[in-house]
């Protein structure tokens, strides 16, 4: 069995680079342990504080954001921080090559009841400064903390997924993930069709018409409401995740974030053969403005994206 270890030694030759996958990894590793034991430990529930983005931040945001913040500032390769649970980036003494920017627990909401929740980064080089298209990561990968504790990683070629064993050991399960060019699967908040522009509702409405449809299949639609749980199903077997721009998210740009969970995530999806974009362009050349900066999501199957590209390109 190839450990992450020997992963990441076969896949960059860059012993920095290497060092910001583990600290990533290692962090995630403390989490899972965490959150085995959380309600035990009386922190689920709210923080009664609100992050930069307005949302109500759960004790276990603040927690897991307190963990990757350690083993990142242990780190001399890592320069800055960007999380989304502080307003500002964190500068580290140290003038490290990379700048990591992460999510530390997404799909936090689903904490209390026991849904999979998981840990988003992306790997820049300092070089580059805060605000880079996602074309400029170096690494990126997400854990998904579930019945088994799964990271998906890239760093230059294949994506790769690992499982933490018993022992504390990441171990390859999936050498090479690779998104089925067509499916039959969708995610997306249907309790929000009101909010949907045109370009979402033709694509829903010819899935939800199947066989008899323009698609000409039967489709299911899944919305776990953790990014990482869908997006992870999707590199797994195909499907398509959407949050596109609509009336209510407009003024904000989009819902989810750029630098931490949309680049991230389309690096990873366009690596194992899926597609991505904002509706009107790819997601990694989108120039970023803020450290914050939402934008509409759409990847997953390359037939499924280019479906709704053809409903955005009609408008």
């Amino acid at each position: 069995m190839t450990t992450l270890a020997q992963w990441l030694v076969a896949e960059t030759e860059d012993a920095a680079l290497r060092s910001v996958v583990v600290s990533m990894a290692d962090a995630s590793a403390e989490l899972a342990a965490v959150l085995r034991v959380a309600p035990i430990a009386g922190q689920t529930g709210l923080a009664g504080h609100t992050n930069v983005q307005g949302e109500a931040q759960k004790a276990l945001d603040v927690i897991s954001n307190d963990v990757v913040l350690k083993h990142l500032r242990e780190n001399p390769a890592v320069s800055v921080l960007i999380s989304e649970e502080l307003d500002d980036a964190v500068h580290f003494e140290n003038q490290g090559a990379f700048i990591v920017a992460t999510d530390p627990l997404d799909g936090s909401s689903n904490l209390d009841v026991n849904v999979t929740v998981g840990t988003i980064f992306s790997v820049l080089p300092s070089a580059g400064g805060l605000l880079q298209k996602g074309r400029a990561q170096v690494a990126a990968g997400f854990v998904a903390y579930g019945p088994a504790t799964s990271m998906v990683l890239r760093i230059a070629g294949d994506v790769s997924v690992f499982t933490l064993d018993g022992g504390g050991e990441w171990v390859q399960v999936v050498a090479a993930a690779t998104v089925p060019e067509a499916s039959g699967e969708f995610a997306i908040n249907t309790a929000r069709e009101r909010f949907w522009d045109a370009a979402t509702l033709g694509y829903v409405k010819e899935n939800i018409a199947g066989e008899a449809g323009p698609a000409g299949k039967r489709y299911n639609m899944r919305w776990v409401g953790s990014m990482v749980a869908d997006i992870l199903r999707i590199l797994m077997r195909g499907g398509i995740f959407l949050y596109p721009l609509d009336s209510e998210t407009t003024s904000k740009g989009g819902r989810l974030r750029l630098l931490y969970e949309a680049n991230p995530m389309a690096w990873l999806v366009e690596g194992a053969g899926g597609r991505s974009t904002t509706g009107r362009q790819d997601i990694l050349d989108v120039e970023p403005t803020g450290i914050h900066q939402r934008v509409p999501v759409i990847l997953g199957s390359a037939e499924e994206v280019r479906r709704v590209e053809d409903w955005y390109a009609r408008g």
